[in-house]
């Protein structure tokens, strides 16, 4: 090499050298961990310069048990190199750790490792901590040195069990975000877990083992509940004046009141004033069936003057109940904007009868339902033709002065549906709208 490629090649390496520090915090925060790390062999000044990282993120659930993820640039050997790797990067890391996260599969044998992990990170000011153990087997027992993560806002844990709290643990103050799913907890553990949800912004809780009532008495800041999993027990929220997004799906019919002894019961659900002043609303098929029962139906409020869009993510259009409890929101939410829904058939003998019900059922509605003034948007998907779709989409056409777009999607896993696309769309041109500027799309 000449004398001027040489002083090129030492310009360009001075200029990586001499990055200004926040230049290069902000490269590295850009890098997988790995490649952060790699940046070490740089240059003497960015030898150490990863070990202050304060987010550290290892992703590795979509991938095979030899593999870190994906990314062939980011592959570890197996998982014992990982194991290692993680030790590494945690104990050459200077300065306090914000984010950790690990998402893997079949990793119980390392279940001790990440036991030091946790009382590590617990050291650390961790704020962000995400662990997804996606395993066959044996759930992993959470550390109890996580109850002293003090600086906890945001945390999500799938598939672990969660012990209860120590009696020293006051609840995590800061916590603004919680996510768990596939997790196994007490009654008492959840119970001391919320304790303290001040700031708490995002709940969601799917498919937990454990748990049958959900009892929050005060959380003033909680924006958004998700629930999913088997029908709880009880549903009782106080104190929740800014909910304004919630989304219940059971995975069955509950039943309405359980005796629990001294001739004592509990009733599904206390109250649904927590409802009325929702923006977002996502009741799943159960729910919605649950809606519509006679005790329940009384204690919703009358109007939902709020709601300005409703997601149905499956509605079986051969039950009157949720069918029913579906254009009872729509139609008592006079602010509605935008509704998605999701509609499913059953293929059973007893589907032909129901569904020409449920289409003159909807025919029939059609008579008595008043205008739908701000709808714009609206989302259907799954369509295949049958009778009760076209009865709600002609229904909500009709009714909706406003509309702007109706999104039409078919469902593609029926047999000669490609066949049937343009006789759909035919039936559809002709239905009346109350919209001159609706599109159907």
């Amino acid at each position: 090499m000449d004398g001027q490629g040489q002083r090129m090649k030492n310009s360009e390496s001075d200029i990586i050298s001499n990055l200004p520090d926040n230049i290069a915090e902000r490269i590295l925060a850009r890098l997988p961990i790995r490649d952060a790390v790699r940046t070490s062999v740089l240059s003497r000044n960015w030898r150490y310069k990863w070990t202050t990282l304060p987010d550290l993120v290892f992703d590795a659930k979509d991938t095979d048990a030899s593999t870190f993820c994906t990314n062939p640039a980011l592959k570890f050997v197996n998982k014992d190199k990982l194991v290692k790797v993680i030790y590494r990067i945690l104990f050459q890391h200077k300065g306090p750790i914000h984010k950790f996260s690990l998402s893997i599969r079949n990793f119980a044998r390392s279940y001790p490792d990440i036991d030091q992990w946790i009382s590590f990170l617990s050291k650390k000011c961790i704020r962000v901590f995400f662990l997804g153990l996606f395993n066959s087997g044996n759930r992993y027992k959470i550390h109890s040195s996580l109850f002293s993560c003090a600086n906890l806002m945001e945390l999500s844990l799938h598939c672990c069990i969660i012990p209860s709290p120590p009696p020293t643990f006051s609840g995590f103050k800061d916590l603004t975000y919680l996510w768990l799913e596939k997790v196994s907890v007490s009654k008492e553990g959840f119970k001391n877990l919320i304790s303290n949800f001040s700031k708490l912004n995002s709940l969601n809780l799917i498919y937990m083992d454990g748990l049958d009532i959900l009892d929050i008495d005060d959380a003033p800041k909680l924006q958004e509940l998700t629930f999913e999993g088997v029908s709880l027990k009880n549903i009782s929220l106080k104190n929740t004046p800014c909910l304004s997004d919630v989304s219940i799906s059971y995975s069955e019919l509950p039943d309405m009141s359980e005796n629990i002894g001294n001739g004592r019961s509990i009733s599904l659900i206390d109250n649904l004033n927590f409802l009325s002043d929702l923006k977002m609303f996502a009741p799943g098929f159960y729910f919605l069936k649950l809606l519509a029962r006679g005790s329940v139906r009384n204690l919703l409020p009358s109007t939902f003057k709020n709601l300005t869009y409703l997601h149905i993510t499956e509605l079986m259009l051969n039950d009157i109940d949720s069918l029913s409890s579906t254009l009872s929101l729509i139609t008592t939410s006079p602010n509605l904007v935008r509704v998605y829904i999701w509609v499913c058939i059953p293929s059973n003998s007893e589907a032909g009868q129901r569904l020409k019900t449920a289409a003159e059922y909807l025919e029939g509605k059609s008579h008595s339902i008043g205008c739908l003034m701000k709808l714009k948007h609206v989302e259907m998907e799954g369509i295949m033709g049958a009778g009760p779709e076209m009865e709600l989409i002609k229904l909500i056409l009709s009714k909706s002065p406003s509309l702007e777009c109706m999104k039409i999607t078919l469902d593609k896993t029926v047999d000669g549906i490609k066949g049937k696309e343009s006789e759909i769309l035919r039936e559809l041109l002709r239905f009346p709208r109350a919209s001159t500027i609706a599109e159907i799309i």
